[in-house]
């Protein structure tokens, strides 16, 4: 079988890529990316529709010149802008002064079985949108071509800054003119596949790889990036406590609103970490997955800056005050 052929044109793709460097303008760049995925496409399809003539050519033969095609579009791409975008990564300063802040704070231990229930989640999570993937990635990169993964520089479980994996979902370096800012709804420098992947959360399926690795939790307060935490730290009185645990994909903050002010979202949080169990969890899943389909969440613009007022004595109320509760209760029975 002279399937040897179809390695003729995946040779000829990856020349292009020393041609794309940084000195071409990127609309330049990015149209011979889309152009040079097209006709490396073709190129791939004409041989292997010669061979599926004359031999018995498997059929997965066409998902290998997809994916192919695909790779070297990745690397047109990537000898230029790299495949995974690292945004403002804080500088030293910034998180040690954000460590400071925990110091008088003990990292609380988690429920029995949640860790279980967060590594078994996460497998079949990544089991069943695994396929999904390849198709995410083809579509940023399309749209606009560059890094298909986005890591946020957010603040983990005592403080501790780490990479928080997520799909691209906004134009390659947004921030270079505004640094880091809040993404308000209908941010205008979102791609128009990112505001789809925003909202049924699919830009968040690699979060799924830091809740394997241990510095995320299927449920937790929502982490936020190191650099406005700062912010937040110095403005909000005992902001640092929603640190005390690991933070999660899904949280009360999160199925409420697509943005909350800091204060609001540290009496969430903190309704969450008095209360939190794994049947608490498993609830708030729930409601995560049904509130994403039925795009219940409200959008209000987010504030970078507030004043600190005193946090209310009841930390639950809102729309899952009854959850929490009746989690609390179960609990202490």
């Amino acid at each position: 079988m002279r399937h040897w052929v179809l390695l003729i044109p995946l040779f000829l793709a990856f020349l292009p890529a020393v041609v794309l460097t940084s000195s071409v303008p990127p609309p330049v760049r990015a149209w011979a990316c889309r152009i040079s995925f097209v006709v490396i496409a073709a190129l791939l399809a004409a041989p292997w529709i010669w061979l599926r003539l004359g031999y018995d050519v498997p059929a997965r033969a066409a998902m290998i010149l997809t994916t192919g095609s695909f790779a070297c579009g990745i690397v047109l791409s990537g000898a230029t802008a790299g495949i995974v975008e690292d945004n403002a990564p804080p500088s030293p300063a910034v998180q040690h002064a954000v460590l400071r802040y925990h110091t008088a704070y003990a990292v609380r231990p988690e429920p029995r079985g949640k860790r279980a229930l967060d590594v078994v989640g996460a497998l079949a999570g990544l089991a069943l949108t695994l396929p999904l993937w390849p198709i995410i990635g083809l579509l940023i990169w399309f749209e606009e071509p560059g890094p298909i993964f986005f890591t946020k520089n957010s603040v983990g479980r005592g403080g501790r800054t780490f990479r928080q994996f997520k799909f691209r979902s906004m134009q390659y370096g947004a921030e270079r003119l505004t640094g880091p800012v809040v993404s308000p709804a209908g941010d205008p420098r979102t791609l128009r596949v990112g505001r789809r992947l925003r909202r049924w959360h699919l830009d968040e399926l690699p979060e799924l790889i830091n809740v394997l690795s241990g510095s995320m939790s299927l449920v937790g307060p929502r982490p936020l990036r190191t650099v406005l935490v700062r912010t937040h730290l110095e403005t909000v009185g005992g902001y640092a406590e929603r640190h005390t645990v690991r933070p999660g994909i899904a949280c009360i903050a999160q199925i409420e609103k697509f943005h909350m002010p800091p204060p609001e979202r540290l009496v969430k949080d903190l309704a969450y970490i008095e209360h939190q169990s794994v049947r608490l969890d498993l609830r708030l899943l729930v409601r995560a997955v049904l509130s994403t389909v039925r795009g219940e969440r409200h959008y209000d613009e987010p504030a970078l800056v507030v004043p600190s007022p005193a946090v209310p004595a009841s930390r639950t109320d809102g729309p899952l005050a009854g959850v929490v509760e009746h989690a609390g209760q179960a609990q202490d029975a």
